[in-house]
C-alpha cells in the first residue's frame, strides 16, 4: 500500500511540474504584430496596417456591441486624422507598454497601452489621449480588437473650431 501511495504521490508531483506554456510575457511574435500595427498607424501606411488583421477580423472601438472591419476602421481613423497636422504615440521610457497573456480558455491576447499625442491642424492645439487596445491573436494575426480611449477633448476642439467658423465666417488661425 505504501508503494502505491508513493507512486501516486510521484505521479502527482511529476504532473504538477510539467512545463506549461507561459501565460504572460512582454516579448513575443504576437506582440511584434501589434507593434507593427502601431508603427503602420503612425506612418499612415494603411495598406500595411490592414495586413496585421485576419480576413474576418472584428474591431470594436469604444464599444462592446458594434464591430467594424479593418477597412471601415481605417476609413474612420483617416477621417479623424485629417483634422491633425501631426500625431503619434509617446515612445519614451515607460510611456508605451505591450503584454501578451493566455486566458483560461487558451486564447492569446496582446494588450497595448500608450499615450496618443496629436496636433489639431486648424488651431495648433495639442491633445493627449490615453489608449488601450486588447487584441485576440490567431495564427499571427489580429482576429478581434477592442480599443478604448476618450476622444472628448478632440471632439470639443473640433466643436470650438466649428463654432468659431460659424461666428466669424472665417477659418480659425493656428495658435502659436
Amino acid at each position: 500500500m505504501k508503494k502505491l501511495f508513493l507512486l501516486g504521490l510521484i505521479i502527482v508531483l511529476f504532473s504538477a511540474c510539467q512545463n506549461k506554456p507561459e501565460r504572460f510575457t512582454t516579448t513575443s511574435p504576437n506582440i511584434d504584430v501589434v507593434k507593427k500595427l502601431i508603427s503602420d498607424y503612425e506612418a499612415g501606411n494603411w495598406e500595411a496596417w490592414a495586413t496585421n488583421y485576419s480576413d474576418t477580423a472584428k474591431i470594436y472601438h469604444n464599444t462592446w456591441k458594434k464591430s467594424a472591419t479593418p477597412k471601415e476602421t481605417s476609413e474612420a481613423l483617416k477621417a479623424t486624422l485629417a483634422n491633425t497636422s501631426s500625431y503619434s504615440f509617446d515612445h519614451g521610457e515607460d510611456k508605451i507598454f505591450f503584454e501578451q497573456t493566455i486566458d483560461d480558455d487558451g486564447d492569446t491576447w496582446v494588450n497595448f497601452w500608450g499615450d496618443w499625442h496629436g496636433t489639431v491642424a486648424a488651431n495648433g492645439q495639442e491633445i493627449e489621449i490615453p489608449v488601450h487596445l486588447s487584441c485576440r491573436m490567431v495564427d499571427g494575426k489580429i482576429a478581434n480588437e477592442y480599443g478604448f480611449y476618450d476622444v472628448s477633448e478632440f471632439v470639443l476642439a473640433m466643436q470650438a473650431i466649428d463654432a468659431a467658423k460659424a461666428t466669424t465666417g472665417a477659418e480659425v488661425e493656428p495658435s502659436e
